[in-house]
């Protein structure tokens, strides 16, 4: 048995070679919240609290894993994006706040129907249905990744069709959306270098990667996608590089689109375009 005010000094005193002091104090209030579901101030008005054996050995676990910089998100299998809950593991990307910058953008224009190209976790297509009365599908290559995608729409109760596919394969069905909707894998592999080991040794490569030699490959098929499964002035929303937001710009309009808008993120970075297609 351990008083619970030790945890905060413990925490620290493991963790201060790996992490900023900010971060910390926001890690260790995530996991007073997911292990003994308690508020900071709760938490800061418990010092003589006694903790379980079980409640501390998890601690403790969780401490080992956040030593190998494993992301928090995954150790706690959860996260939260636009508000809502969601399961997270290995097999999706962590949802990002740029991600939801983008969910408020598609948000601000009106579609009865939407499709979500690479859902991972399911956030934007569930965000989009718990936010609006639209049909909305979603693929993903993954089958693992459209498991957990489906076990987020049930907890958060919304209906979303979701369905395995690869975007590089013949789509057999003919359907019509007046959205699409994708954040593809755009992280040039020349800059593996400059990112932090707790996404690079943990979140999938798959979708995060693209090569530098064709780093529009996914933008180039989606648009063809979209070509054929937008309906007549339908929206094409994507997260982008903002490396390359130039040359996406430039292929939109070389295939067709129109009122191609690129939009900057919270922080400065072109982040998101926006392109119609045309009648």
């Amino acid at each position: 048995m351990k008083i619970a005010q030790e945890l905060s000094r413990f925490f620290k005193s493991e963790l201060s070679p790996f992490y900023e002091q900010k971060e910390l104090d926001a890690l260790f209030f995530w996991c007073v919240e997911h292990l003994f579901h308690m508020s900071r101030s709760q938490w800061m008005l418990s010092n003589q609290l006694i903790l379980s054996k079980e409640a501390l050995n998890h601690f403790y676990s969780i401490v080992n894993r956040l030593k190998k910089q494993e992301p928090i998100q995954y150790i706690l299998g959860q996260c939260e994006f636009y508000g809502l809950s969601f399961r997270v593991n290995p097999h999706c990307l962590i949802p990002r706040p740029e991600t939801e910058e983008l969910v408020r953008w598609v948000l601000d224009h009106p579609f009865d129907s939407a499709l979500d190209i690479g859902t991972g976790s399911g956030c934007i297509a569930i965000a989009l249905a718990k936010h609006s009365n639209a049909t909305i599908s979603a693929l993903d290559i993954s089958q693992e990744a459209i498991d957990l995608a489906k076990r987020n729409a049930q907890t958060n109760e919304v209906n979303v069709s979701f369905f395995q596919h690869d975007i590089f394969e013949t789509f057999h069905s003919s359907p019509s959306y007046d959205l699409i909707v994708s954040n593809p894998p755009y992280v040039l592999h020349s800059e593996k270098e400059r990112m932090k080991a707790n996404v690079l040794n943990y979140e999938p490569h798959l979708a995060l990667f693209v090569k530098d030699s064709n780093p529009l490959v996914f933008y180039q098929r989606i648009i063809e996608f979209s070509n054929h499964h937008l309906s007549s002035k339908g929206l094409l929303f994507f997260e982008i590089n903002e490396q390359k937001a130039p040359d996406l710009v430039n292929l939109l309009e070389k295939e067709g689109f129109s009122s191609v808008l690129i939009k900057k993120d919270m922080q400065g970075k072109n982040r998101m375009v926006k392109a119609q297609k045309k009648l």
